[in-house]
């Protein structure tokens, strides 16, 4: 009895062997089926504030979750954590009292490929030199968790069409900071990200993105990070 039923349980795992194998799609390596051989991931962190969380539409609609399914190079499978708090900053804490330095502790680790920061408009208004240190900080304490990681620094958006002084402010800083540590760094306000279509892709409070923003954010930063991942 005990030799009849080991030969039908082998006879059985057969079976379930070739189902998998018939069921994977063709472009998967028949050893991933197996188990043997495991599809190559692109990790992601986003470090960053509201205009990352989704607030104004919802989490599901936020640009990190869309850039989930925009295709990367390689064809590989992208894993996105995004660490983004309301009210955070570089020097803000958000509402779960956390900066973007200790948003990149809880979140990033060796095997992160690429850290995307985005922000922040909560730092408006905070010394220069100050800013410019903690955004120094955390670049410092991303590159020591994930040594290998590309890390791109994104600054905040402008809501208004004329000059901003103050997020301009925030920009010269944190673009400061980028530039000592070898980060690369892309100003939003100084690319007209928004050209002249706030009123659109920006919700009623004219500051986080509309559901149509989120899209745009999604396009945009995919670009980078597709950038990010071949450089």
């Amino acid at each position: 009895m005990e030799q009849s039923s080991l030969k039908s349980k082998t006879a059985a795992g057969a079976a379930l062997l070739v189902a998998l194998s018939a069921c994977a799609p063709a472009d998967v390596d028949r050893q991933s089926v197996y188990g043997t051989k495991s599809i190559e991931m692109a990790r992601v962190v986003v470090i960053g504030d509201s205009l990352s969380t989704g607030l104004g539409t919802s989490p599901q609609q936020a640009w990190p979750e869309l850039l989930k399914l925009v295709p990367v190079p390689d064809k590989r499978a992208v894993e996105i954590t995004n660490a983004a708090e309301n009210g955070s900053g570089y020097v803000a804490t958000g509402v779960d009292g956390d900066t973007f330095r200790e948003e990149v502790q809880a979140a990033v680790t060796p095997s992160t490929d690429v850290i995307l920061f985005f922000g922040s408009d909560n730092d408006a208004g905070t010394d220069p030199e100050v800013l410019k240190a903690a955004a120094a900080s955390t670049f410092y304490a991303a590159s020591s968790l994930a040594p290998k990681a590309r890390l791109v620094a994104i600054g905040p958006l402008a809501g208004s069409e004329g000059p901003d002084q103050v997020l301009a402010d925030v920009c010269r800083s944190v673009a400061s900071a980028a530039r000592d540590k070898g980060v690369k760094f892309i100003d939003p306000i100084a690319e007209h990200w928004l050209g002249g279509r706030a009123d659109v892709l920006l919700g009623p409070d004219g500051e986080h993105p509309s559901a149509k923003g989120q899209r745009f954010l999604r396009d945009r930063i995919g670009r980078i990070l597709s950038v990010a991942l071949t450089d």
